[in-house]
């Protein structure tokens, strides 16, 4: 399985709201490629092996998709499948076919097989069209030889086609032994048949999407909402953690070597401070190697082997710490999950819906994930929460992960500008933040050298309007698994518009991740169809503003608050004195994920405390009114 140690670094930015680039962009500019024909035939052995036979036509429907489908790659596990192009070519309009030569197809093998060599066998057949424009066919001809099935006597098929895609025509076929149980199910659009000949039964699915629904910015993950087929031979979900629980247990033996470890890292620490201690060396200790595909996918090396190696997938680390705690008689079990934002099930139980595999304790009800990096025990990072998963053990059973609400993730805010008569501005800032929040941030800081914190700062400041001078910015430690982590920032403006009667003064929450500038920059319809994932919405920030000599504040303490079943949000205005204004408030969302029936509340409740927001103070020079916005663009 794939370990998601870390967000990819623009994910992690995209996630704290500084991303200059949205999915909504992408949508106007049209779909890149349309799916004019995909058929694929499989034949199942019952040992689980198989082969399948894929006709594939591509069009690109715009420049990128050429660049793009032009080299058109799929990857496989070499040690357990063997994959070739049987014909490709390029079709024009007009019928004039310009064929793929021979040399022109390349098997290489993946970067990831570089970083993570005895982990996996990952491996690439590319093609490179010739004479590809926009509104061509691009052909192929494959075939899979799939020998070894990742579990014996187990088979698992997924296809997902994303809901915004234009497909014209997706025909599956399965054929196999009629003694062979098989469970399947399509969504969506996708109708399946089942029919029996002979000693072969046949199961195809067939799927026409001629009018994709338009890209929603905020929806889960399109594995969980798009069309999908899946079959396999795994009758329910806990029959995964059961097949998976065979690899995992002798991996998880105690050795005198673990043992030994063990007691020297907990030393006296008994119940959940021993847990600590383990949690913590595990992290700090094994570097995580990321992999793909083959066999390592899915069976973890053995417990003293990541030991002696100090370096292991997400499976050798909860191999090694599972069998930590079971040193110190510590129950615990591996978890089974898919990191992402996908929250939802199929009908059908398979392998492709989990990449990752984290520990559980249930004594403390504890979820720990081992290649986290930066969470504390008791957090999971961000893309592990509020996930289906399966508790692995000889009798596997279903759970899910906690962080529904984003109070998980919770964030103490405070500044302090000082405005000054030339139209500068001198800010402080100090954040607190906990859960998934100071995660997702620690995660972000420890990539960027530490003489480059102050251009993060500018760059998040540049997104709310405020052309800073000067930033700097400092943290506690990014690789300390102690809560709160802390960030400090000061920023200055240069000399902008003299403050007279009619300026206005904005309010800029800087590194503020739960503002309403980035709820209200997800919400882009008052309604959805689909289910919208809300990364961020819980803190609490106070700004306090102070005028130059001569200035004072024209407005009386009041506080506003809208609440409903989406969440709450309330602003309170206090003048502490004359020229000094207190703006506090506090955003508290209910949930992670809203469905659509839900979704009308959440967007309501951002509206409206979005207008609360930009209700303007007043403040007196000389009896002149000094009309100060509070936060038209920073909240």
């Amino acid at each position: 399985m794939l370990s998601i140690r870390k967000l990819p670094l623009a994910v992690a930015i995209s996630v704290l709201g500084f991303s200059a680039f949205s999915s909504a962009q992408a949508a106007t500019e049209g779909l890149p490629f349309k799916i004019v024909a995909y058929d694929a035939t499989y034949n199942l052995h019952p040992n689980g092996s198989y082969t399948a036979r894929i006709h594939e036509i591509i069009s690109p429907l715009s420049h990128f998709g050429v660049q793009s489908l032009a080299q058109f790659h799929k990857k496989y596990p070499a040690k357990m499948a063997d994959l070739q192009v049987n014909k490709a070519y390029t079709l024009s309009p007009s019928g004039k076919k310009y064929v793929v030569d021979k040399n022109r197809i390349y098997t290489r093998t993946l970067p990831v097989v570089a970083d993570a060599p005895e982990f996996s066998d990952a491996k690439a057949i590319t093609v490179v069209f010739p004479h590809v424009a926009v509104g061509d066919d691009l052909v192929s001809d494959w075939q899979e030889d799939f020998k070894k099935p990742y579990f014996p006597n187990q088979v698992s098929i997924s296809h997902t086609v994303p809901y915004f895609l234009q497909a014209e025509q997706v025909h599956i076929v399965v054929h196999a032994p009629a003694d062979m149980k098989l469970y399947w199910a399509g969504s969506g659009a996708y109708q399946d048949t089942h029919s029996i000949q002979g000693n072969t039964q046949t199961i195809s699915a067939t799927l026409k999407q001629a009018h994709p629904e338009h890209l929603q910015p905020n929806a889960v993950s399109p594995y969980q909402i798009s069309p999908t087929f899946t079959l396999s031979t795994f009758p329910n979900w806990e029959a995964i953690g059961d097949a998976y629980w065979k690899y995992a247990e002798p991996a998880e033996k105690v050795t005198p070597e673990v043992q030994k470890l063990a007691d020297k890292i907990a030393g006296d620490k008994t119940g959940k401070a021993a847990v600590q201690a383990l949690y913590d060396w595990t992290v700090h200790h094994i570097r995580w190697v990321g992999v793909e595909t083959g066999l390592s996918g899915y069976k973890p090396y053995p417990a003293d082997t990541t030991l002696t190696q100090r370096y292991g997938d997400c499976k050798a680390a909860a191999a090694l710490l599972v069998a930590l705690l079971q040193a110190r008689h510590i129950e615990a079990q591996p978890v089974i999950i898919r990191a992402g934002n996908d929250f939802g099930l199929q009908k059908v139980a398979n392998l492709q819906r989990f990449n990752h595999v984290i520990v559980y304790v249930p004594q403390y009800d504890l979820y720990l994930d081992a290649t986290s990096g930066y969470a504390p025990m008791g957090t999971i990072p961000f893309p592990d929460v509020y996930h289906p998963v399966i508790l692995v053990s000889d009798h596997s059973k279903m759970a899910t992960t906690p962080g529904d609400s984003p109070a998980a993730s919770g964030m103490t805010g405070t500044e302090q500008v000082s405005v000054h008569a030339d139209g500068s501005l001198d800010a402080s800032e100090s954040l607190h933040l906990t859960g998934y929040g100071a995660w997702i941030w620690k995660d972000l800081l420890a990539r960027v050298p530490m003489s480059e914190y102050g251009a993060v700062l500018h760059q998040a400041l540049a997104r709310t309007g405020v052309m800073a001078q000067s930033s700097s910015l400092k943290t506690s430690s990014t690789h300390s698994l102690n809560e709160p982590f802390i960030i400090h920032a000061n920023w200055q403006t240069a000399p902008g518009v003299l403050l007279s009667n009619g300026t206005r003064i904005h309010l800029h929450y800087g590194l503020n991740t739960a503002s309403l500038r980035n709820l209200t920059a997800r919400l882009s319809s008052p309604t959805v169809k689909y289910p919208a994932f809300m990364p961020y919405g819980h803190g609490e920030w106070s700004t306090v503003v102070t005028l130059p000599k001569g200035f004072s504040w024209k407005v009386q303490k009041h506080t506003e608050q809208v609440k409903n079943a989406a969440g709450g949000f309330t602003e309170t205005i206090d003048p502490l004195s004359a020229g000094q204004l207190q703006v506090t408030y506090h955003m508290a969302l209910a949930h992670l994920v809203y469905s659509p029936e839900q979704y009308p509340d959440l967007y309501k409740l951002v509206s409206q405390a979005y207008a609360i927001s930009q209700e303007g103070f007043a403040g007196n020079r000389a009896q002149q009114n000094l009309v100060c916005l509070a936060s038209t663009t920073g909240l």
